[in-house]
């Protein structure tokens, strides 16, 4: 492959050069056949025709050896390990339906995301994952240091998307010590986004597995505490009804401040409040403020430059076309 591609397009020069070296191979040959028979040539004749030949071929491969190196070819890759300093951060991401409610705009599950995709943004070097979780937890996004593919994870998160209605916090918090579990890092936290609304019983085995694998919470409430109800969309995006409960009577969903906070104290985490103002900054800040610790990492090179080789070769060719002679000896 080359790195600088559009110097290809110089190689449109050798063709023209061929022509215009044919044309005046053909003048200089008919003005010497004007002055000296075909016979008497190798004679009487100082010009050495066969020699103008291998310039001109020894001009055109020069340049055309000195073009391809100005497109730097480049080749060969190989596996190198490097150590990273960095801390591990799950974001786990609460889709049950309540996350739909409005009251952060454009929804909760929107904004939580864009929170998400901002704390992702300014940590470069960071190990991270997402979890998505509602009535059950699993990964979108597996620990990696590839922040593009986290975006593009975090972007196509959706409302809904697990088999299993309902709020289970706890499967998340598992789910994340689980992959932290048994590692010497000490800058391990779980970015838990949610309302709160939970419909949890293991809640304090949870918090037992995240505190033995040294997983600091920092939880994030979303939605206000006055709550709203949850809409319900037809194909076009317009609000057709809301989400009621048995007796007919629409939901309101609230924001459960008080779990979410004793979540963040009970592994020595922080809680943020999200309900009116954009918090990004400060979890941004909090992310920062993480251990680190170092992390051997498999990285592939980048294909390294290989112009020099044709570049060498190019300048042979050309210096060779100036110093062979064009003339007879006496």
């Amino acid at each position: 492959m080359f790195a600088d591609k559009v110097y290809l397009l110089l190689l449109f020069l050798i063709p023209i050069l061929i022509f215009f070296f044919f044309v005046a191979f053909k003048k200089r040959k008919a003005a010497l056949n004007t002055l000296i028979s075909s016979m008497n040539m190798p004679i009487l004749a100082v010009v050495n025709l066969k020699a103008y030949k291998v310039k001109y071929i020894l001009l055109l491969v020069g340049l055309f050896f000195v073009i391809l190196a100005l497109a730097r070819p480049q080749y060969g890759e190989q596996k190198r390990t490097v150590i990273k300093e960095s801390s591990e951060i799950v974001i786990a991401l609460d889709v049950s339906k309540s996350m739909l409610a409005q009251d952060s705009k454009p929804n909760r599950l929107e904004q939580a995301k864009l929170m998400a995709l901002r704390v992702v943004e300014e940590s470069p070097g960071e190990k991270m994952g997402v979890i998505i979780f509602s009535g059950t937890a699993m990964w979108q996004c597996p620990m990696t240091y590839d922040l593009q593919a986290l975006k593009m994870f975090l972007k196509s998160v959706e409302a809904g998307s697990l088999p299993l209605g309902g709020t289970q916090i706890s499967d998340a918090i598992i789910l994340a010590s689980k992959v932290v579990s048994g590692k010497t890092a000490s800058g391990r936290a779980l970015l838990l986004i949610s309302d709160g609304e939970d419909h949890d019983s293991k809640i304090k085995k949870a918090l037992h597995i995240a505190r033995k694998a040294e997983l600091k919470i920092i939880s994030v409430g979303i939605g206000a505490h006055e709550g709203s109800p949850i809409p319900l969309k037809d194909k076009t995006g317009d609000i057709r009804d809301y989400v009621k409960d048995r007796n007919g009577r629409v939901v309101i969903s609230k924001a459960n401040s008080i779990l979410l906070k004793s979540v963040a104290d009970e592994t020595g985490g922080k809680y943020f409040d999200a309900s009116d103002k954009d918090i990004s900054p400060v979890l941004i800040k909090a992310v920062r403020d993480l251990d680190k610790t170092n992390d051997e990492v498999s990285e592939n090179d980048a294909k390294t430059d290989r112009f020099q080789i044709f570049l060498l070769f190019g300048l042979i060719a050309l210096f060779a076309a100036l110093l062979f002679p064009a003339s007879r000896k006496k």
